[in-house]
């Protein structure tokens, strides 16, 4: 199999401010400054720095080393934090009320004065990266908890959001398909990896949203980030974190409703019947301490209970002008063929118009924070989405005469529609360890599983669609494209980052690999397609094969007859497997020339390898094509 191997060349980046640390994963933020003596305004070695988060008592220390300056990577976002510096001789010097921001490197200096000098004054000053900040590596957006909690929203996701970013436009930035976004959610990877539905979220395919709000603490969008631990992505890299338990027990219970009375009734002077329209949402939160300073435990509960209409469009009593959603489908005419199925072949039409679609959903999280000693820290995430979504059928006329639902010319019946499913459930843990003052390392281990089959309404039956004048009238039967249509894939992530300090180089050394694994059935057709000119036409033929169920002809003239089986002995649907696994390496080496000038420099190589796929599958190489000119080309998969 020819590998295909990309290679990227991080570009040679500067700013003109003091901090040293470039965005540090996905999950975490840091905190970055430089220790000098008030007296001499030179730099100090040695000293102890450490931040403590005032929630949970998490703490993180570090070394200043030979030019003062000091580093503390993957630290808990949030805060406040007391940020304290410590060595021998000097007076101890406290920072309060730090936040620290997801991907952000933030910046706090301190200027300590030997203890046996009495001072009249001490200057401590302390700043974040601003706009122009060597902390940020291009592009970027930060939501914090304030803006999460204070913002409106509509939809309660995180989509709601990410559009704070200039180059959004919905779930697209800079003008890229939502699907070349890469969402990773506590450091796990979280996409729409087989590229179906709205967008690049999951939750896309039944419209809600895989987590609650609620249990999110901040979101980060980059746009064009020059890193070499953030990739994959071509539109943006948009990172969110969940919160986690503090020492304080703390908990919330919600209900939000919504119904059909803000659903308008008239369509310009004509009235208009809204239907049943009712949301409602309700859940909890619960946060606290196991082990106080030590262990935490967060979990978040919602459900979701939605009713819509599942068409407006009504059928004709007889003499009614086809307008509004007022049908040419005459009521009788649906009647009698409902009775005729029902009892001449024992299959359930349900209804073509008044009844509902539902849209159930329960999403769940549960978090565990581990603070094993000031040097290594534990988490443990678990994510579980449970949804689905009535959808109408399809309209296509690749299979049938199409044109068959919502139109004032044409009604199906509702066992002709179908559910489409959104499941997830995502196991993540990451390791945030000091291997030493100097050394860190971030290890991320995560699995998803996702389910987007579809559930088909009703029993299984051949399609039929029933022409007048040419044009769909009546459709019943089973949804063209749902027989046997099933897709789940799973993936598994592996990422490691490690990182070495020294005075002017901070460089870092990663490995990321994933495994992706999907089996899709799409078996359209199976459950045969049959056009008919008329309802005469249907009933004389229906009623021929029920007289002389042998006879293997028709007694009228079908518009239109299609079916589709599968021809591989033995196999009982047609299921494509399609294994994926994407391994990468990376170097970087953030260089500090002077105090305000730092340079950047990277390299990635990223491998995917396919197998299992239709194009590998065939012997395509020794196959001869032809171009748009006629000229034989053979091609390489």
């Amino acid at each position: 199999m020819h590998k295909f191997f990309v290679a990227s060349l991080v570009a040679v980046g500067f700013a003109a401010a003091a901090t040293i640390l470039p965005a540090q994963g996905v999950t975490t933020g840091s905190l970055t400054g430089r220790v000098t003596a008030q007296s001499s305004n030179e730099a100090v070695a040695g000293a102890r720095v450490r931040a403590l988060h005032l929630p949970s008592g998490t703490a993180y220390q570090a070394l200043s080393r030979t030019d003062g300056r000091f580093t503390i990577p993957g630290m808990r976002v949030g805060g406040p934090y007391t940020v304290t510096a410590t060595t021998i001789g000097f007076a101890p010097r406290s920072q309060p009320n730090i936040t620290i921001q997801l991907g952000v490197a933030t910046e706090v200096t301190f200027v300590i004065a030997p203890a046996a000098v009495q001072l009249a004054a001490v200057s401590i000053t302390a700043q974040s990266g601003g706009v122009l900040s060597s902390s940020r590596t291009g592009a970027a957006t930060t939501v914090s908890r304030d803006a999460l909690e204070q913002l409106p929203t509509i939809n309660r996701s995180i989509n709601d959001f990410t559009r704070l970013t200039p180059q959004a436009s919905g779930q697209s930035f800079a003008g890229q398909d939502s699907r070349l976004n890469n969402i990773t959610v506590d450091g796990s990877y979280f996409n729409n990896s087989f590229g179906l539905g709205s967008g690049a979220t999951p939750g896309g395919r039944t419209g809600v949203s895989p987590i609650p709000l609620d249990a999110v603490d901040q979101i980060q969008v980059n746009v064009a980030p020059f890193d070499v631990r953030q990739g994959n992505f071509v539109g943006a890299g948009v990172n969110a974190v969940t919160k986690s338990g503090t020492n304080t027990l703390s908990g919330s219970l919600y209900r939000l409703q919504r119904n059909e009375t803000f659903v308008g009734e008239n369509a310009g002077r004509l009235p208009f019947n809204r239907g049943t329209f009712n949301f409602g949402q309700w859940g909890a939160r619960l946060g606290g301490p196991i082990i106080k300073n030590k262990l935490f435990f967060f979990v978040n509960y919602e459900q979701d209970e939605q009713t819509r209409p599942g068409t407006n469009f009504v059928t004709n009593t007889g003499g009614q002008p086809t307008v509004g959603n007022t049908t040419r489908v005459l009521a009788s005419d649906v009647a009698a063929l409902s009775t005729f199925l029902k009892d001449r072949f024992q299959y359930e039409t349900g209804p073509v118009n008044g009844y509902n679609f539902e849209t159930p959903a329960k999403r769940v999280i549960a978090k565990l924070d581990f603070n094993a000693n000031d040097a290594n820290k534990f988490s443990l995430r678990y994510i579980q989405l449970d949804s689905k979504t009535d959808v109408i059928a399809s309209g296509s006329n690749s299979l049938g005469f199409g044109n068959r639902n919502n139109r004032t010319d044409a009604m199906s019946f509702q066992n002709t529609n179908y559910a489409i499913l959104e499941n997830i459930k995502s196991l993540v843990g990451e390791w945030n360890s000091q291997v030493s003052p100097n050394v860190s390392n971030n290890l991320i281990i995560g699995y998803t599983k996702n389910d987007e089959s579809r559930e088909p309404r009703g029993s299984f039956f051949p399609l039929v669609d029933i022409l007048q004048g040419g044009t769909t009238y009546l459709s019943f039967g089973s949804e063209p494209f749902t027989p046997n249509n099933e897709l789940r894939y799973n993936t598994f992530q592996f990422q490691n980052n490690l990182t070495v300090t020294s005075d002017r180089h901070e460089v870092t050394f990663g490995v990321t690999a994933q495994r992706y694994r999907s089996e899709n059935v799409f078996f359209p057709g199976s459950q045969s397609v049959y056009v008919y000119n008329s309802l005469a036409d249907f009933y004389t033929d229906a009623n021929g094969h029920l007289t002389n169920p042998g006879r293997t002809t028709s007694t009228v003239a079908l518009n239109r007859f299609q079916v589709r089986y599968n021809n591989i002995p033995g196999q009982e649907k047609p299921i494509q497997p399609l294994d994926v696994l994407y391994a990468g390496a990376y170097l970087q080496d953030e260089f500090r020339i002077t105090p305000r000038f730092k340079l950047s420099l990277g390299l990635r190589l990223d491998v995917p390898r396919f197998r299992n796929t239709a194009l590998a599958n065939a012997d395509v190489p020794n196959l001869t094509f032809r171009d748009e000119i006629g000229q034989a080309q053979t091609y390489r998969t």
